[in-house]
């Protein structure tokens, strides 16, 4: 009977789509009616990757990232409606769907080829190409193209959800899926053709990469993955990707120090993996020094060759940007940053901006919103944040992410005007909503425990009969008590029906 409904449903699902399509086609533009074309695969992948994605341990906040899939859509729907109703179309999206357009068009009636609209060089140059190449695969839609570049930062959140999950046993993990599916700066900005879109699938890759190598589960394909997103985020906004890289510094350091696996099964690493770790320490240097460059020549490509000091580039740099920000609606005096002792004061209070008093119009009153109810949880959640700074020298993802939301809020002390920092921070508010949703105290292990775990030659087969209330046939003379069995065989004595020691 289930079957036969669910059969129904699936063909009424399919009949009301073609209606629609039909619809559509008739009444609409390809620019609206497009997005029905690729709207199907997108939640098809999309629903089958999170059920991958998220199954078995972190099973339960699959529901969650299913209700982050469906709001990026809505996202994007309402960022295209309100970029070419409320702006007429005087955006970024529009000038790069132009591009693209016409790019597309050209590859498709034989003119160029695909190696024409193959990704290629930094910035905006990039970002136009790689919407060519996009375009050029999907169709030139414009309200699909929204679309596709929303879901692909739903797979940044994704990574950044799997990988904090995997790299803090003890996270809040439904509470953080929650706050990075329904945050309303994430929903909305990263949903729209533009860097904002490729830029959070490129730093989620990113931290993925680092939970999974921090946390010692494999090396070779998380380093891959790592290095990917860095590779796209070096291409998009290099500057991200160095401070990605500053921030992964410390905790490689925290690694060396720490146990292996999840639970911290043991003290130490071994030699293998503080070797294998120092080599990653070394190739991490090297990436930053050589992004670092390219950083340098990125945003400020006026530098000629007279011979400028690294600092005198990154002050002009900072003042240059505040200057440029300053120009637009919205503007406001950033805090100084002229000596070291600025830094913790300028750094929080360009992450947790706008208040509320700040806010002008409604799009900022939703992003001080946003930051008033996290200052909040936060303050709820007292407990859990005055641990953090414990938790930073024991845990290395937590030492990466802080290290990069600091450094990162730091630079972005240069921008003056709040729609532009609202847009960009939106990047940074996966690292943010860790905070009220770490450990309420650092993992501890029982002394005893580790103990019994050292000292025991217990077998795992032995183990399990111990637990059903049985006795090995080899035991050690340590493990042999005179009486009964341990337990009745359903509910074993002494907790797990460990085996009790002799003195």
């Amino acid at each position: 009977m289930k079957s036969r409904l669910g059969e129904q449903a699936v063909i009424g699902l399919a009949i009301g789509y073609l209606v629609a399509l039909s619809l559509a086609m008739t009444h609409l533009s390809y620019d609206i009616w497009g997005a029905f074309v690729v709207l199907p695969p997108l939640t098809l992948i999309g629903a089958f990757g999170v059920r991958r994605m998220f199954s078995g341990p972190l099973r339960p906040i699959a529901g969650v990232m299913y209700l982050a899939l469906l709001l990026k859509f809505v996202g994007a729907a309402a960022k295209y409606f309100i970029s070419f109703g409320a702006y007429g179309g005087s955006t970024d999206a529009e000038a790069y769907h132009q591009y693209a357009f016409a790019a597309a068009n050209r590859v498709s009636s034989g003119k160029q080829n695909i190696g024409a609209v193959l990704p290629s060089g930094t910035g905006t140059m990039f970002i136009q190409r790689f919407t060519s190449f996009v375009y050029t695969l999907t169709g030139s839609s414009k309200m699909g193209g929204y679309l596709i570049f929303s879901w692909m930062a739903f797979w940044g959140i994704c990574m950044f959800v799997k990988g904090a999950c995997i790299a803090i046993p003890e996270l809040h993990k439904r509470r953080y899926a929650l706050w990075c599916a329904f945050g309303p700066s994430i929903v909305y900005w990263p949903s729209s053709i533009g860097k904002e879109a490729v830029m959070m699938l490129a730093l989620g890759a990113a931290t993925y990469g680092f939970a999974r190598v921090l946390s010692r589960r494999r090396v070779i394909v998380p380093v891959i993955v790592a290095v990917l997103g860095l590779g796209l985020a070096a291409a998009v906004r290099p500057h991200m990707a160095a401070l990605w890289i500053g921030g992964l510094f410390p905790a490689l350091i925290a690694a060396l120090f720490r146990g292996r696996g999840q639970k911290g099964s043991r003290r130490g690493a071994g030699v293998f993996d503080r070797l294998l770790l120092l080599v990653i320490i070394g190739i991490a240097g090297a990436a930053l020094v050589a992004v670092g460059s390219a950083t340098l020549k990125f945003l400020n490509p006026s530098k000629g060759e007279a011979a400028q000091s690294t600092s005198a580039d990154i002050t002009s740099i900072l003042a240059e940007t505040s200057r440029r920000t300053a120009q637009a609606g919205s503007a406001f005096k950033p805090p100084s940053i002229s000596s070291p002792a600025d830094w913790p004061y300028a750094s929080i209070r360009t992450l947790l901006r706008p208040l509320l008093f700040e806010a002008h119009g409604p799009g900022q009153l939703l992003s001080a919103l946003e930051i008033a109810v996290f200052m909040g949880v936060c303050v709820l959640s007292w407990r859990r944040v005055i641990h953090l700074p414990k938790l930073i020298f024991t845990n290395p993802f937590i030492a990466f992410a802080m290290t990069s939301l600091f450094f990162s809020g730091l630079a972005y002390t240069s921008f003056a005007n709040l729609g532009l920092l609202a847009r960009q921070k939106s990047l940074l508010l996966p690292l943010m909503f860790l905070i009220p949703c770490v450990p309420v105290r650092p993992p501890r292990r029982p002394k005893a425990a580790f103990v019994e775990d050292q000292n025991s030659s217990t077998s795992p087969s032995d183990r399990a009969q111990l637990d059903n209330g049985g006795i090995p046939e080899l035991v050690t003379a340590r493990q042999v008590r005179t009486g009964p069995p341990w337990g009745n065989g359903t509910n074993p004595a002494n907790g797990r029906g460990a085996p009790i020691r002799m003195a």
